[in-house]
């Protein structure tokens, strides 16, 4: 029997829609308020997110940024900086877990869907994209959908950025700050090299009927016999994006992982120590603040799909105050890797031993 799920069209930009829509969408499937809902929305302009896991002041140039009149937001979704040109498109999974054919854990639910995702765009536009671990689909090494994942309360949600049309190389360029540990794996190294848009690749221009049938195409490779039907947010759903939007536009909600926001009592004999390690999964950066031989205060960041996402602020409470010792680092962090239920695909735990350890030693 064929389900029918909610389809919804959208105009914003992915910064707006990152902070409002999307939100209240995903807070009205987990309260089961609302249907199963597949989104398109394509961006009438630029912009810049940020993962709810980063530190915007690390990842993008906010200055420049202003300066050329670019919105930058922090969504509440894991994953690393998503750049938006205009005229790319937004696509969106907010699903229950409970429907046997969504993936119920984020290591099967890239591969699978990111996968079928790139066998439609092989089907329908002819050219070789491929799936590449652990949230990309490419198309020669180049990237044509970054990604985000979620599952919490027996709800996935699961967001895509596909790259329609050619990137502005001078804001993507200049407002990305890009470690070098990021692209240490990577044969194309700079961000023009690293992105490319799905004209290019299909060799012609890309109407609106063309994105709406590969969606279709790719959540019936998915998930099976769907239908979806065009629809509307209900009231509820209205109410929770204007909460939202007011609630994640501030700036204590965007420089919430921020050293100036985050290390505001600092002792006059503490040293600071960073460093950053390049997991399967993604970025992992750790700032500590060193006193009296023990771990003062620490920021962890990254841009990876942990389950919880909330795990980093564990491991920060777990590690904070304790000695600044490689052993007991280890103890703490593995203690909390291993509880029951979490899931941090493409890492390990000696990935964060190596983050602490060596911003510990770096802060001697």
């Amino acid at each position: 029997m064929k389900r029918q799920w909610r389809f919804l069209l959208f105009d914003e930009t992915y910064a707006d829609f990152s902070i409002s829509t999307s939100p209240a969408l995903e807070r009205g499937v987990m309260e089961g308020i609302s249907p199963a809902t597949v989104v398109l929305d394509v961006c009438p302009e630029d912009s810049f997110t940020v993962g709810v896991l980063d530190d915007p002041e690390k990842a993008i140039d906010l200055g420049f940024c202003r300066q050329k009149g670019v919105v930058v937001r922090r969504r509440n979704t894991t994953g690393g900086t998503i750049y938006t040109a205009k005229g790319s498109a937004v696509i969106c999974y907010y699903l229950r877990t409970s429907d046997p054919s969504v993936p119920q854990n984020i290591g099967e639910a890239f591969p699978k869907i990111l996968g079928d995702f790139a066998n439609t765009a092989r089907q329908i536009f002819g050219f070789p994209a491929r799936y590449r671990p652990l949230n990309d689909v490419e198309v020669e090494g180049r990237k044509l959908m970054p990604s985000s994942c979620k599952i919490e309360r027996d709800t996935l949600v699961f967001r895509l950025v596909l790259n329609v049309k050619p990137q502005n190389v001078e804001i993507t360029s200049k407002a990305i700050l890009l470690p070098p540990e990021k692209v240490q794996d990577k044969s194309l190294k700079t961000v023009e090299e690293r992105l490319t848009h799905l004209e290019r690749e299909a060799g012609r221009e890309i109407t609106f009927p063309d994105l709406e049938n590969f969606v279709r195409k790719a959540v019936q490779l998915s998930f099976g016999e769907v239908e979806l039907i065009p629809g509307e947010m209900n009231r509820d759903e209205e109410k929770y994006r204007h909460e939202f939007r007011e609630a994640y536009a501030r700036e204590g909600w965007f420089l919430a992982n921020s050293e100036g926001y985050r290390f505001k009592r600092i002792p006059p004999e503490a040293k600071r120590g960073e460093q950053r390690i390049k997991a399967v999964a993604g970025l992992i950066r750790t700032v500590v603040l060193k006193y009296q031989d023990r771990i003062y205060d620490i920021i962890l960041t990254g841009d990876f799909h942990p389950r919880p996402h909330t795990i980093l602020t564990d491991m920060e409470s777990a590690l904070r105050d304790a000695p600044a010792q490689p052993d007991e680092i280890k103890r703490r962090i593995e203690e909390v890797y291993h509880r029951p239920g979490v899931e941090i695909s493409g890492t390990n735990p000696e990935d964060f031993v190596a983050a602490v350890v060596g911003a510990v030693e770096r802060a001697a």
